[in-house]
């Protein structure tokens, strides 16, 4: 049997079914609102249903529509999402305007709106009004963590479709078909990512993730028997390891930059969205900086806990970090559960350090002597 092209979505029965359904019958609606959590599956759903939409066997998931479709080319299919802090609302009203205009090649154009929660009033109110007497040929999919964010007018003339948390189990085997990678692994990234689609995928994508995860266990081990000058020399690792998507960054903004100078728009407002983009890029930076403190810390915080559930009797189940027990069974007997729960708590500190834009190398190097204060051997 030949794969189905929903199966590009893990997990989200109801929500594929509901659009499947809605296809096969005739009855799309013109607006959708996709609302659920980050990392859902919202965005691989919206362009699954403009593939499927756009595609002469509905979705077949091979031809040259549907690659161009989920590869983000097709000239049918645009794709809308934040210029820094917002969405324009010069972008809202070029989409009303195309919206009106014959397909290129198929018979429907397709607009998703990503962070659809971004558009300040009067964005919200120029799409409202196209929302309002929609084009027979066009279809819009609005996604959002939360429909309660979305203007009511809004949400009343869109059929809204909900995502959820993918249960673990039906993660992993949905990396497994899709990745290619085993079992064992695939079971490893759904724990160490706390079963959220996007992250575990990026896991998967992004091999590094887990070479960072490796070195700062291999810190954690370290912490006990390090002096000073070594202490010193990890946390150093530690913050490079950090600080090493920055400039991927840079070069993606870069390049959003240089799209922008097509002369499809004016000097003016080139000007204004290249000075929000490198806006934005600095915005990004620090918020990548502050997510690799946190999943370092939250790496270390995991360490501990699993040694603590060893401490306790718990079953092996419940372990994160599954694939290093023996390791963490020898920690276990070098520490008592009051210094592991002492050390959980000076991270959760750091954690909370984070919000206060504490600097990273900072927090880093307080956290690990705080750590072999309590420790050390």
């Amino acid at each position: 049997m030949a794969p189905d092209i929903w199966d590009r979505v893990a997990g989200q029965a109801v929500a594929k079914q509901t659009l499947k359904n809605a296809v096969e019958r005739g009855r799309v609606s013109h607006s959708y609102l996709f609302s659920g959590p980050a990392s859902t599956g919202k965005y691989t759903a919206a362009l699954t249903l403009a593939a499927a939409l756009l595609c002469e066997e509905g979705g077949c998931g091979r031809c040259n529509t549907c690659r161009r479709v989920l590869e983000g080319k097709h000239p049918d299919v645009t794709v809308v999402a934040p210029v820094g802090v917002n969405i324009p609302i010069e972008t809202v009203r070029q989409m009303r305007l195309d919206a009106f205009k014959k397909p290129v090649e198929g018979s429907r154009r397709v607009y998703i709106i990503r962070n659809a929660e971004r558009m300040r009033e009067d964005a919200a109110s120029t799409l409202l009004k196209v929302l309002e007497e929609p084009p027979g040929d066009v279809v819009f999919m609005l996604l959002t963590e939360s429909e309660s964010t979305t203007l009511p007018t809004i949400r009343s003339r869109c059929a809204l479709v909900e995502f959820h948390p993918v249960p673990s189990a039906e993660l992993a085997h949905y990396l497994v078909e899709t990745k290619g990678i085993e079992p064992d692994r695939a079971d490893l990234i759904v724990r160490l990512t706390g079963g959220v689609l996007g992250r575990a995928l990026d896991w998967c994508d992004e091999p590094w993730r887990m070479s960072r995860r490796d070195e700062v266990l291999r810190v954690a081990r370290a912490i006990r028997r390090a002096d000073m000058g070594r202490l010193l020399d990890m946390a150093g690792d530690l913050v490079r390891e950090i600080r090493a998507p920055m400039d991927e960054i840079a070069s993606v903004f870069a390049e959003r930059r240089s799209d922008l100078e097509d002369g499809s728009i004016d000097d003016k407002l080139l000007r204004r969205i290249s000075k929000e983009l490198d806006e934005e890029c600095k915005r990004e930076q620090r918020r990548e900086e502050a997510r690799g403190v946190r999943e370092i810390l939250s790496t270390l915080a995991w360490w501990y806990r699993d040694i603590l559930m060893l401490k306790v009797g718990a079953s092996r189940d419940l372990l994160v970090n599954i694939d290093l027990e023996d390791k963490i069974a020898e920690e276990a007997e070098a520490v008592t559960p009051s210094k592991v729960i002492e050390c959980m708590e000076l991270i959760e500190e750091s954690l909370r350090a984070i919000e206060l834009n504490i600097p990273a190398q900072l927090n880093i190097e307080s956290t690990l002597f705080g750590l072999q204060e309590i420790i050390h051997v």
